[in-house]
């Protein structure tokens, strides 16, 4: 979806835009998102094509389709509320499984200072 108007001006023609680079076979590349927008008073302005964004300068196109993007990792993993909320439940994963290690380390190693106990006092049996 590109602007149909640009500034209230209708937009008479829509066609991807060249990139200033060649490819090995000396065919043009075009930008697959960016559009260049023919108005109907003669002036060329350049689009996004995922929203109604336009621009003047044709460098301006590519830094703004960051933003959808960045919007379309927010809405695959939930927005950055749920990634914070995944991290901090992770976190207190990581805490717990921490003090679960700390409490069997504590039991092993009393557990071998029993076995040693009980090997003194029999007298080292195997």
């Amino acid at each position: 979806m590109t602007a149909t108007h640009v500034d209230g001006v209708e937009v008479i023609a829509d066609e991807p835009t060249r990139s200033a680079f060649n490819s090995r076979d000396g065919e043009p590349v075009y930008w697959k998102q960016n559009r260049t927008l023919l108005l109907a008073d003669g002036r060329t302005v350049y689009g996004c094509l995922h929203c109604d964004y336009t621009s003047p300068n044709v460098h301006s196109i590519r830094p703004h389709l960051n933003r959808h993007r960045d919007l379309k990792q927010r809405q695959s993993v939930g927005g950055a509320d749920d990634t914070l909320s995944r991290m901090v439940r992770k976190l207190a994963e990581a805490e717990e499984i921490a003090d679960d290690r700390d409490r069997w380390k504590a039991r092993a190693v009393a557990a071998e200072k029993q076995l040693r106990t009980l090997r003194r006092a029999l007298g080292n049996i195997s």
